[in-house]
């Protein structure tokens, strides 16, 4: 079985966005992919890179240190988009969800240089 393991057309994300300050078009939770349609290679990039994020982690600190950094970000601007935003695990997924070779040369703990 090849990982992460993507999972189109979910509610999930549906589900996740009422509670959550943006809109969420898909998301990795540990191993799985969710993605609310037909998941674009950007999209499958950017979330891939979370999935390497939460296995790096030992799949328990990803989603404990992704809460307090939203936390902090929205201590910090009021904001809970811009919280979003600031969070380290975001930062490296948007500034290389559109670098095909970025998966392969990604080094370990790649997020830490978006603290």
């Amino acid at each position: 079985m090849s990982l992460p393991v993507f999972v189109e057309n979910s509610k999930v994300p549906v589900w996740l966005s009422k509670i959550s300050p943006i809109e969420i078009e898909a998301i990795s939770l540990g191993v799985f992919v969710f993605s609310r349609g037909t998941i674009s290679e950007t999209t499958r990039r950017h979330e891939t890179i979370h999935y390497h994020q939460w296995r790096e982690l030992a799949f328990l600190l990803f989603p404990i240190l992704y809460g307090l950094f939203w936390l902090v970000g929205f201590a910090r601007y009021r904001d809970g988009v811009k919280a979003y935003y600031a969070i380290p695990f975001e930062r490296e997924a948007y500034v290389n969800d559109d670098n095909p070779d970025y998966l392969e040369k990604r080094p370990f703990w790649a997020w830490r240089k978006y603290l």
